[in-house]
């Protein structure tokens, strides 16, 4: 009698940190005030940014938003309960349509950073306290987000952007 093995995929070597370099950078993102230098460094020029659907081309477009959030939107923002964690996904991993990230992506490895928890904040024009759950991924290519993807249920922000505009306006 003998045995046979049979493997059924490639051997596939990604992995997942929470401590590492990407991660504690995704964890300082989320520090309370904005940190227009450190940001700056996170994202790269040519990021694109998925708000649900709205998409956002260019890291000085998203810098604006960012800007408007914490300066003209809301203050005392906190990331409450947050989780950060890094994906680490070599060429061999499956992706989407039956492809690998190797197919995918041209990177060696591809790097995504998952990170979730309460934004909390009070609104600078309405005055009331928001607090929704928020769930943000980070691609990483050579040291800088090149990719981010958050989504939430926009009530609380649009709300407080009508606010905004409204108080402009008069």
């Amino acid at each position: 009698m003998f045995c046979t093995l049979v493997s059924f995929g490639q051997k596939e070597k990604s992995f997942l940190r929470t401590k590492d370099e990407v991660s504690m950078k995704v964890r300082k993102y989320f520090a309370p005030s904005l940190d227009l230098s450190f940001v700056n460094g996170f994202y790269a020029k040519d990021l694109t940014v998925f708000i649900n659907d709205l998409k956002i081309e260019g890291k000085e477009n998203y810098l604006k938003r960012l800007q408007m959030i914490h300066n003209e939107l809301f203050k005392d923002i906190k990331m409450k309960n947050l989780h950060v964690h890094t994906n680490y996904f070599s060429p061999e991993a499956l992706a989407s349509d039956g492809k690998t990230m190797g197919e995918v992506n041209s990177e060696k490895q591809t790097i995504w950073s998952n990170a979730w928890g309460t934004f909390t904040g009070i609104g600078r024009v309405s005055g009331k306290k928001v607090s929704f759950r928020m769930h943000m991924d980070f691609r990483t290519k050579d040291g800088q987000v090149i990719e981010m993807l958050s989504y939430y249920d926009p009530a609380h922000m649009n709300a407080e952007i009508e606010l905004f505009k409204k108080a402009q306006s008069k």
